[in-house]
């Protein structure tokens, strides 16, 4: 709901300035107000955010790929006493759930009616044309007569057919029915049929918002006076062509769409008063000119260099060695823990999805905060501020942060770890449970997981030669194994070549264990299941007690 508050009041306040921008060319050819309005429109249908996406998606090739690093690492349990009875996170968002829920009940029934109202109109005019006769003249389109008192008008979108009244011929003169033609070919010439039915998808996917019907008017009123004005700058009397436009409104029934263009369209007063007027039409300098091209560049290129600054970042930025220092830096600082308000945690109790098996679980338990993968045995966490938390005696040093959207609500955790960041989305409880479900399946089966005791052999041969295969690896725990590699290797190092890897079963986090036989000890290694490509994402040993 927050992404389409924003893609509103964007668009509202684009309208708004385009709006404003139409008394600047008030004395100006109204095709240009009208041009104006309709920009306006289609600002309606298309995002900010998508065009900052065709940005970003633009600048893809060019840039390296990085992928963010997909799950948390422990390289050593960091399990802290976890007492029972804790309360399971309540539902988030229940309210909004079902305020989104009537809303989009409530737009449904909107669209579909005025869908069924339009459609109505439309297919009732397709049988006029179907049933009239074509009628031989010199117009740049078919046209055909009908027995509808209908007035004359274009229908159609892409091979629009003027479709005229019989009789009209007795209730209009030559030049009177020459005038009312003129003014079909401006429509057809300026595809008024289209623009009006693309301002229409707009309306019916808004249908609420009042600015868009307004709009409406606005468009067909500017529309109607770009015809005038083409109609008496071909020579055609303003006399003549007023009474004519007067004739077809009295004898006649206005065009049930704005998407069939006739000539009854707008205020009618106003408009015989603008044609008997005859007001001069100022063409446009080239100063205003090149104001127009210039805002639509901007209007255009401005979000595209976003999205363009935004995918550099991403794939640049965040991951350059420059940015990991500064993050390792400050992920490593000595934090206090503050005071705070118990009840402000409960916003962020619930479950965050990192991989399609990993999945954080953020639990309170009266003043004491809790975090665990999903199986594992959950860690206290410790608040520096109202959405900064963090681990005592973890190595590496981590911390979590919440980030929440335009309405307040949690959106997602992040993990500060090893230099990274990792984001992890906030998912339905649920969806939460039922991963708890198939991990608790895991554990009764008791099968070790493809690929961990290969896995298993394979890191312990690269901490016991000092040269680990970081390709192995997922992102972060490369980077937490760099950092420690002194102490894991003289770990290993002391137990000397291994003899026997044997899988001993499925610890209760659903990681696989492997008592390890080495020459001079034994030791137990507990390993996650592997990543989708292949690489370890959690792993910790100690020696066998």
């Amino acid at each position: 709901m927050s992404a389409l508050f924003d893609h509103l009041w964007q668009s509202t306040l684009f309208a708004a300035a385009l709006g404003l921008l139409t008394l600047a060319f008030r004395r100006n050819g109204a095709g240009v107000r009208h041009g104006l309005w309709f920009a306006a429109s289609i600002k309606f249908l298309l995002p900010f955010s998508v065009l900052m996406a065709l940005g970003g998606f633009v600048l893809g090739p060019l840039t390296p790929d990085y992928t963010a690093p997909p799950v948390f690492q422990r390289i050593a349990s960091v399990a802290q006493p976890f007492a029972a009875a804790m309360p399971l996170p309540a539902a988030p968002a229940a309210a909004d759930f079902h305020a989104t829920t009537i809303f989009l009940v409530l737009w449904a029934c909107g669209f579909a009616v005025l869908w069924g109202v339009w459609l109505v109109r439309w297919a009732r005019l397709r049988a006029l044309v179907r049933a009239a006769r074509y009628v031989r003249v010199g117009a740049p389109f078919p046209v055909k007569a009908t027995r509808s008192p209908l007035e004359p008008g274009l229908v159609g979108l892409w091979r629009p057919v003027l479709l005229v009244p019989e009789g009209i011929l007795q209730r209009l003169s030559p030049q009177e029915l020459k005038a009312i033609e003129a003014h079909e070919r401006c429509h057809f010439r300026r595809k008024d049929n289209l623009t009006a039915a693309i301002h229409m998808l707009a309306m019916s996917l808004f249908w609420f918002h009042p600015l868009l019907w307004w709009m409406g008017a606005r468009l067909v009123e500017e529309r109607e006076r770009a015809c005038d004005e083409a109609v008496l700058n071909e020579g055609n009397d303003p006399r003549t062509y007023a009474e004519s436009i007067l004739k077809v409104c009295r004898f006649y029934m206005q065009s049930p769409l704005a998407c069939a263009a006739g000539v009854s369209g707008s205020d009618l007063a106003k408009r015989m008063e603008t044609i008997m007027e005859s007001r001069p039409v100022f063409r446009l300098g080239f100063a205003k000119k090149t104001f127009l091209s210039a805002l639509a560049a901007t209007a255009l290129l401005v979000p595209l260099a976003m999205g363009l600054v935004s995918a550099t970042q991403a794939a640049d930025g965040d991951s350059s060695p420059q940015r990991v220092r500064e993050r390792l830096a400050e992920q490593r600082r000595p934090r206090t823990a503050i005071p705070f308000d118990p009840t402000h945690f409960d916003r962020y109790a619930g479950y965050y999805r990192l991989t399609a098996t990993d999945v954080f679980v953020i639990r309170r338990n009266g003043a004491h905060y809790f975090e665990g993968v999903i199986g594992q045995a959950p860690d206290e966490i410790y608040p520096e501020s109202e959405s900064r938390f963090f681990l005592k005696g973890a190595n590496p040093p981590a911390q979590f942060s919440f980030t929440t959207d335009a309405g307040g609500r949690v959106t997602e955790l992040v993990l500060h770890q090893s230099g990274e960041e990792q984001h992890a989305p906030r998912i339905a409880d649920d969806e939460g449970k039922r991963v708890e479900a198939a991990l608790a399946r895991r554990i009764a089966n008791n099968v070790a997981s493809p690929g961990t005791a290969d896995a298993v052999r394979r890191q312990i041969d690269g901490l016991l030669s000092g040269k680990p295969d970081y390709d192995l690896m997922v992102p972060t725990l490369a980077a937490g194994t760099r950092q420690m590699l002194p102490t894991l290797h003289a770990m290993v190092a002391k137990w000397g070549p291994v003899t026997s890897v044997t899988f001993a079963g499925v610890a209760k986090d659903g990681t696989d264990v492997y008592e390890v036989v080495a020459r001079n000890g034994r030791s137990k290694w507990q390993i996650g299941p592997l990543t989708p490509d292949g690489k370890i994402s959690t792993i910790f040993f100690g020696p066998e007690s």
